[in-house]
C-alpha cells in the first residue's frame, strides 16, 4: 500500500484528488513479469482531517491478487495528529488477508517543520503467516521547498519469529500545483517473500540458487526466507493544469535471488 503517512502536515488546496497509476515490472532469474493498476483517492475534510482510499489490482510471480484499503488522518491539536489504516487483500501469499496500522505523529519547533512519527501494524497472510511491525520516521520540511525523510521498519514474522529491519531515506523537491520529484532508497532485511507457483516457467538452472532449482524441478511455491534486499526509486508528479497532471515512477529492487526493474505512469485530477 502507498497511503501517505504525513497527509496532515501538507496543505491540500483541492478538496479531492484521484490518482490512476499503471506499472510494469521486468524480473530476472526467469521469473514472470509483473504489472499493477492502482486507484487512489484523497479527500480533505473539515478541521484538517484527511480521508484516503486505495484499490490495487496486481499480478506478480504469475499470481493475480489485489488490496483494498482505507485510511483516516485526524488532527488532534496544532502539534499532534494520528492516522489509522485498514486493508484487506486476496490472491495468495504476497497479499495480506488483512492489515491494520495505527500511527501517531508530532510536529516540533516553532515553525512545526520537523515531524516525527511512530506506527504499529499487524498483517496476516496465507498459511498462518503474520507480521507484527513498528515503524519510526522523521521528516524535515525545509523552505527550499525540500522535504528530507528517514526512518526504519522493525518487523517480527511468524512462523519462526524471524526478525527483519528496513531503514530508508528520501528527499522530495517541489511545490503543490507545480511539480514534485522524490528520490527514495532503502536497504535491509526481509523475513518472507513468495515467488509464486512457477510450474517450470523458469529455465533449467545453471547455478546453485536454491530458489531457481526448487522452482524448476518441483514447480511449486518457492519462498525466500530471512534475506537482504535493497530498493531505489524515483517518483515525479507534474501539473499540466490547475487541477490535473501526470505522474511517473521508476524503481530498481534487488535481492540475492533476483532483481526487478519497474516503470509506471499515471494521471491525477483534483477539484
Amino acid at each position: 500500500m502507498a497511503m501517505a503517512q504525513d497527509a496532515a502536515q501538507q496543505a491540500v488546496p483541492a478538496r479531492a484528488t484521484f490518482d490512476l497509476i499503471g506499472s510494469h515490472s521486468k524480473l530476472s532469474a526467469g521469473l514472470p513479469d509483473g504489472e499493477s493498476l492502482d486507484l487512489r483517492g484523497t479527500w480533505a475534510l473539515a478541521g484538517g482531517d484527511v480521508l484516503q482510499a486505495e484499490v490495487l489490482d496486481e499480478r506478480k510471480f504469475g499470481d493475480h491478487g489485489g488490496i483494498v484499503g482505507i485510511a483516516y488522518t485526524a488532527v488532534l491539536s496544532p502539534d499532534w495528529y494520528t492516522t489509522g489504516t485498514v486493508a484487506a487483500g486476496t490472491g495468495g501469499p504476497n497479499w495480506a488477508n488483512y492489515r491494520v496500522d495505527a500511527q501517531l505523529s508530532r510536529k516540533w519547533l516553532p515553525s512545526r517543520q520537523l515531524v516525527t512519527s511512530a506506527a504499529l501494524y499487524r498483517a496476516a497472510f496465507d498459511s498462518d503467516r503474520n507480521d507484527t511491525s513498528m515503524r519510526l520516521s522523521a521528516a524535515w520540511y525545509l523552505d527550499a521547498p525540500v522535504v528530507i525523510e528517514a526512518g526504519v521498519t522493525l518487523n517480527v514474522s511468524q512462523p519462526g519469529r524471524i526478525h527483519s529491519h528496513m531503514p530508508y531515506a528520501s528527499v522530495t523537491f517541489g511545490r503543490e500545483g507545480a511539480q514534485y520529484l522524490s528520490v527514495r532508497y532503502s536497504e535491509g532485511t526481509e523475513a518472507y517473500q513468495s515467488l509464486g507457483t512457477q510450474a517450470r516457467t523458469v529455465p533449467q538452472p545453471t547455478g546453485s540458487s536454491l530458489a531457481q532449482n526448487w522452482a524448476y524441478w518441483f514447480g511449486s511455491p518457492t519462498e525466500l526466507v530471512n534475506f537482504r534486499s535493497s530498493s531505489a526509486s524515483v517518483n515525479w508528479r507534474y501539473w499540466l493544469g490547475p487541477r490535473w497532471g501526470l505522474s511517473a515512477q521508476a524503481e530498481y529492487y534487488r535481492n540475492p535471488t533476483y532483481h526487478r526493474s519497474t516503470l509506471g505512469a499515471g494521471l491525477f485530477v483534483q477539484w
